[in-house]
């Protein structure tokens, strides 16, 4: 007898958990500059983008039932040895680059807003030995304690809203600058990464299409709604540029999540409590999944390439590279965001599921229509990732325009 799947609202939850992690906390910085109506088409322009990619993924057989030995095998599979391998790297700088962000973002937090007596690389450092040392051995507690988690975020993130919708300022989402949109498009990207769940969804629904489909339509639209809501809340709550400790131009320029401004204009122990909790709660159960799923990957590797599984190689590979990074460049939270959304992200989630539209356009029954949806989706990721490598090569550099803002009325 198969077993009894689990209801399509609990995979649903799952899935918004997983990508609830700190492209939330960046995303009002990040979009600061474009004006909160650009934000918000971006932010559901990119939430339809990332969810078509994760149907594409989702009806992949080969993907699916586990032949091909997880995602740059299955593209090596369908595309060839050259995109094997330039999944394996597009792979390591999303999991890489989200493990260096979690730790640079909850450093930054706790930082920003307690007066901890310890340099910085100390308490990025004690803080690796928490979330790493839950990574190696309490994967499981996590798996078993999961709903407990979403319903603390879900709680907190509701408390912090309803604490910042008090200073919200409607005129402040008038002003709009479309052309700063598209420097934030890596952090949104990232802000809807729940792609490496889908086999799992997948396998748990027994390959049900239809509830396939609808699991990740419902869980990524909580999260649109979650992302959403915050950001525009922020957004109107805290100034552009004056005073300049509690603007977004401050945050934009340090690096910062927006609940450090947000905690300094309010003055509120209780929203500096209610924001660190959900903030630890939301990057720790994200490092911890994609740690394991980094340490997975890299075990698969090492034994293909070099014929090793030893854990030992395998646990110093996946966390002390994150976190010599923290400790050397402690203030790189949004840029980390950045590279990974702009070319991890815009890689392996975009560009090659691109590729095996347009394929199947050409060889399989779905025509033209499979053809025109892989065309109109190597277009946009493949926009997303030109400007964001010119951005990481200094090539353009967009910065807001602070006399046009205080023009309109900041």
């Amino acid at each position: 007898m198969a077993a009894a799947r689990p209801p399509i609202f609990t995979m649903s939850l799952m899935v918004t958990g997983n990508l609830l992690g700190a492209g939330i906390l960046a995303l009002p910085v990040n979009l600061g500059p474009a004006g909160m109506i650009p934000a918000a088409i971006g932010i559901t322009a990119v939430w339809a983008l990332m969810l078509y990619s994760s149907f594409v993924l989702a009806d992949q057989k080969e993907l699916i039932c586990g032949d091909t030995g997880g995602l740059p095998s299955f593209f090596g599979f369908k595309l060839g040895p050259t995109a094997k391998w330039i999944a394996v790297v597009a792979d390591l700088i999303v999991l890489y680059g989200v493990l260096t962000a979690y730790l640079t973002g909850t450093t930054t937090i706790l930082m920003g807003l307690f007066d901890i007596p310890l340099p910085l690389s100390a308490v990025c450092m004690l803080y690796f030995v928490v979330v790493a040392g839950l990574t190696s051995f309490g994967v499981s507690v996590l798996r078993t304690c999961n709903a407990g988690i979403l319903i603390a975020m879900g709680v907190t993130f509701l408390m912090l809203i309803a604490m910042t919708a008090s200073h919200v300022e409607p005129a402040r989402a008038l002003p709009m600058r479309w052309e700063f949109l598209p420097a934030a498009m890596p952090v949104v990207l990232t802000a809807f990464l729940y792609h490496n769940l889908i086999p799992t969804v997948c396998r748990e629904l027994n390959n049900d299409r239809r509830a396939i489909r609808l699991t990740m339509f419902i869980g990524s639209a909580i999260g649109l709604c979650m992302n959403l809501l915050w950001t525009v809340t922020v957004f109107c709550a805290l100034p552009f540029n004056e005073p300049k400790d509690l603007s977004i131009l401050n945050a934009f320029d340090l690096d910062l999540p927006a609940t450090i401004p947000l905690s300094r204009m309010l003055g509120s122990k209780l929203f500096t409590n209610i924001g660190l909790v959900f903030a630890v709660l939301s990057m720790t159960a994200a490092f911890m999944a994609n740690g394991q799923a980094l340490r997975d990957f890299l075990l698969d590797l090492t034994h293909t390439c070099f014929k090793s599984r030893n854990k030992v190689l395998i646990w110093v590979l996946s966390f002390v590279p994150p976190l010599v990074v923290s400790v050397f460049y402690p203030g790189i939270f949004l840029t980390a965001m950045n590279v990974v959304g702009g070319i991890g992200v815009c890689v392996i989630f975009g560009v090659l599921p691109s590729l095996l539209l347009l394929r199947e356009g050409r060889n399989g029954p779905g025509g033209r229509k499979a053809f025109m949806g892989g065309l109109v989706m190597l277009t946009l990721f493949g926009i997303i990732l030109c400007f964001s490598v010119a951005q990481e090569f200094g090539l353009t550099h967009i910065h807001p325009d602070v006399e046009y803002w205080t023009r309109r009325g900041q």
